[in-house]
């Protein structure tokens, strides 16, 4: 074996396999039930949830890699757990996979975890842009293709980065776990992007109380709708931004003093991006559900007006323009 190989089957023993099982099991659930809240979101709610066109584009995106996030998770550790029955329960170690077997599993995550957390902030620029750049509605095609691009070009590079020096034919008991020559690089990484969670939320408090001038009428209300959604949806998204990379530079600095059985659990369970994958759909179908039943009823209030003519007239226009304030 090779110095890493007897360092991770050294973590390995036979009282850990039920509770690794159970961990990875853990990710499979909280993946597949985001991705059934995702699917009632396209299908019933998302017609009905407005926002602005490049805001609109950059969830869809978030949407899109949580989605892809979701399936990495579920075929990762399904493939695990099934691999963890071919096995004897007395050998364990026996289960393990080569880094470069693992580096579709490995990119993917990684890429998802970092472009949505770079997602988030992109949204902030452009809603930045829309409130301060007098150009904006011009522009603003030209605006979302350059977040856009940074968006790909900033979440793959911290990829490449981290895991540039990879040893490809070392073993790993998991493809959730970081190569050990690129686990500095992930803690540099994960310090770097924290931040960037906190500054989006602070933006979103701002954004929620006050109301842009930015365009007249049903513009700007669907922009101050937007930003009240974003105060939820980056609000928790920062909480479990905050969790995650806390439980995840405080597993590397205990790791060894914990119970071989237990640290091995719960660095599994530390990744807690697979929670995120169900809280944040879930955040958003609630708003929508609420904003679109506040909406009905407003429409319903004034339908039941009886009035005719110029007053019902002016009732009509009246409801259309309340519902967007």
């Amino acid at each position: 074996m090779t110095p890493v190989e007897t360092y991770e089957a050294g973590l390995c023993t036979a009282a850990t396999s039920w509770y690794y099982r159970l961990a990875q099991f853990s990710h499979v659930v909280f993946s597949i039930a985001g991705l059934i809240v995702i699917i009632t979101y396209l299908i019933r709610f998302r017609p009905k949830h407005i926002l602005p066109e490049n805001v609109r584009v950059l969830v869809d995106i978030m949407i899109l890699l949580i989605v892809a996030h979701s399936i990495d998770m579920i075929l990762l550790h399904l493939y695990h757990i099934v691999q963890s029955f071919r096995v004897p329960s007395s050998e364990p170690c026996l289960i393990r996979e080569k880094v470069s077997f693992c580096a579709p599993f490995r990119y993917t995550y990684a890429f998802c975890s970092m472009a949505l957390a770079v997602c988030t902030y992109c949204i902030y620029i452009d809603r930045v842009a829309c409130a301060f750049y007098k150009q904006y509605t011009k522009n603003q095609r030209f605006i979302l293709i350059a977040q856009l691009v940074q968006l790909v070009v900033i979440s793959t590079s911290i990829v490449l980065w981290v895991y540039r020096n990879e040893e490809s034919d070392t073993y790993l008991l998991s493809c959730l776990n970081v190569p050990v020559a690129s686990v500095a690089d992930m803690t540099k990484a994960t310090v770097a992007v924290f931040p960037i969670n906190f500054v989006c939320f602070f933006l979103s408090i701002g954004f929620s109380s006050s109301r842009f001038d930015i365009v007249r009428h049903f513009s700007a209300a669907v922009d101050v709708e937007s930003s009240e959604f974003l105060y939820r949806t980056t609000g928790t998204q920062a909480a479990i931004m905050a969790l995650f990379s806390v439980a995840s530079l405080a597993m590397r600095l205990v790791y060894n003093s914990l119970p071989r059985p237990v640290g091995l659990t719960i660095a599994t369970l530390s990744y807690i991006f697979s929670i995120y994958s169900l809280v944040v759909p879930l955040v958003i179908v609630q708003y929508v559900q609420k904003t679109s039943e506040k909406r009905k009823s407003r429409i319903l209030s004034h339908v039941g007006l009886k009035s005719v003519g110029s007053e019902g007239a002016h009732n009509y226009f009246e409801m259309i323009k309340s519902q967007w304030e």
